[in-house]
C-alpha cells in the first residue's frame, strides 16, 4: 500500500472519529472488527488495532489503543 493510500485511510478514519459520538462504536465491515471512539481515539482488540495500523502511517497510530 502506498503512503498516499495510507494518508487517505487516515483522512477517512479521522472523519469517522469526528462523526462518532463519544463512547460510540464503529464497525469496520471489511475486517469485521469493532472499535469504540473515546477521546478522539479508536479503542479495539489487539487484532483490530493491528489491522488499522497496517493501512495507516505511524503518525496516526497514537489514535489507536488496544483495550
Amino acid at each position: 500500500m502506498t503512503n498516499s493510500q495510507k494518508l487517505q485511510n487516515e483522512q477517512f478514519f479521522s472523519m469517522v472519529i469526528s462523526m462518532t459520538k463519544e463512547g460510540g462504536m464503529y464497525h469496520w465491515p471489511d475486517s469485521n472488527e469493532d472499535y469504540i471512539v473515546k477521546n478522539n481515539k479508536f479503542i479495539g482488540s489487539k487484532t483490530a488495532i493491528e489491522k488499522m495500523k497496517n493501512i495507516t502511517t505511524p503518525s496516526f497510530h497514537s489514535k489507536l489503543i488496544v483495550k
